[in-house]
């Protein structure tokens, strides 16, 4: 794969980011919350703001509940996900799991890991009461399809990802929930338009999760979760990402025909990094950190697939948001 010398700026400054998370990850408390992987609830979260300013309805307070709420949401979810993998006897000590991030249960047990999974939902719950004193019982349904669906993503009533449902539920709730969900608790209506932005985004999202069960295939066919990679299996999963990437960027076009505005095209500027993303699915994980090829940053390893689908969804994120930004005043 040929570098250009902006590709090899941006692995310079990923590379930078990740030792600079790295370091707080040694923090039991950080690493346990999976802090690098909250960019992905901020950028829900900002996409939202930004829908309420387009529609001259922004409210600071509401919109840093909103953020502040989803962000420790997510955070729970991290460490429930842990605990019901732990007791299902999924997540042993040599399983993939432990060797890309701190576990909750390895690192405070089980009865501490269990207080702080509430703690983060207290958290959440708080800023939802606040949300619900303006907005009213809505936010409180929003919240509880939320929480119903995060809680059960690995663990009771519905099990999710153990039934090939983890991609869909992470499109539904970093795209339409949270998008939606955050523009409604800011301006107490809803509007078509929200809706469609929030699809694009959400398919980015799941692209992290098809990553990351492509990564421990082998690991999650052998203990038997029955994630949707495994499902469908490595070659037709590959294809369906690939398409899900296509998708994203058309439903871009379709949302510049409109709204008639030019400022959401500057999405197009990460087009590059997912053309790469594309091709770097065709790629076979190498065996070890000796054969990491230079276009990728070697602190995701021995993650793989999802390390080109996160930094994918980061510049997506990133560019989608300024893009809807400049189509405020342009």
């Amino acid at each position: 794969m040929k570098l250009t010398e902006f590709d090899r700026l941006e692995i310079k400054i990923w590379s930078s980011f990740l030792k600079l998370t790295a370091g707080f990850q040694k923090s039991k408390l950080i690493g346990v919350a999976r802090v690098v992987a909250l960019p992905i609830t901020f950028f829900s979260t900002a996409i939202s703001g930004i829908l309420s300013a387009y529609f001259n309805a922004f409210n600071l307070d509401l919109f840093l509940a909103n953020a502040m709420g989803l962000i420790l949401a997510h955070a729970s979810s991290n460490v429930f996900n842990d605990i019901w993998d732990y007791k299902k006897g999924i997540d042993s000590p040599e399983y993939f799991r432990n060797i890309y991030s701190t576990h909750a249960v390895y690192s405070f047990g089980e009865r501490k890991a269990l207080a702080l999974g509430f703690l983060l939902a207290g958290g959440a719950l708080l800023c939802g009461i606040y949300l619900t004193y303006y907005r009213g019982l809505t936010i409180i349904i929003l919240a509880l399809i939320g929480f119903l669906f995060i809680f059960s993503y690995s663990g009771p009533p519905f099990y999710l990802k153990h039934k090939g449902l983890g991609e869909p539920t992470v499109f539904l709730v970093w795209g339409p929930i949270m998008i939606c969900g955050g523009f409604y608790a800011i301006t107490g209506f809803i509007d078509p338009i929200v809706i469609l932005v929030s699809i694009p985004y959400g398919i980015t999202a799941s692209l992290v999760l098809f990553g990351k069960h492509l990564d421990k295939i082998k690991e999650d066919s052998a203990k038997g979760v029955r994630t949707l990679p495994v499902i469908l299996g490595e070659q037709s999963t590959k294809k369906v990402s690939k398409i899900l990437i296509a998708i994203s960027y058309a439903l871009v076009f379709l949302i510049f025909l409109t709204i008639k505005k030019y400022g959401i095209l500057i999405t197009y500027i990460s087009l590059p990094r997912a053309i790469k993303a594309i091709q770097g699915l065709d790629l076979q994980k190498p065996d070890s950190l000796d054969g990491v090829p230079e276009f990728y940053p070697k602190n995701f390893w021995p993650m793989w697939y999802v390390g080109g689908a996160f930094i994918l969804n980061f510049d997506f994120g990133l560019t989608y948001s300024l893009g809807l930004a400049l189509s405020i005043f342009f």
